[in-house]
């Protein structure tokens, strides 16, 4: 009984198969159209896939450069900061230093505020 089984499945796989490729054929055939369609919109998004690429590629070099820069310019900074009289007359001054942040804080808002 199993032979007569795998006999019948082969047959019904060499059948099934005929159909699938007879209606592949028919398939093509019928909808020239949209199979026209179909490959201009695979080329058009292959296009775009190529693009892309090259656009992530740039954006990554820059990001990479833009990063090593703003490095450098927070370095230099930092630098600037530790060698500033203000830093030095915050750290000796810290209540003074404060109460001219306040004041120049609120004079600012003060000549900024829309009325």
């Amino acid at each position: 009984m199993t032979a007569k089984n795998t006999a019948t499945s082969k047959s019904n796989s060499k059948t099934n198969s005929a159909t699938n490729s007879a209606h592949t054929m028919d398939s093509d055939v019928a909808h020239p159209v949209s199979d026209k369609l179909a490959d201009s919109l695979h080329h058009t998004v292959d296009g775009l896939h190529s693009t892309a690429a090259q656009a992530e590629e740039a954006l990554r070099t820059k990001s990479g450069e833009s990063t090593t820069a703003i490095k450098a310019q927070s370095r230099l900074l930092r630098q600037k900061w530790n060698n500033s009289s203000v830093k030095q007359y915050a750290s000796e001054n810290p209540v003074k230093a404060a109460g001219v942040a306040f004041t120049a804080g609120a004079l600012l808002t003060l000549f900024l505020r829309k009325k």
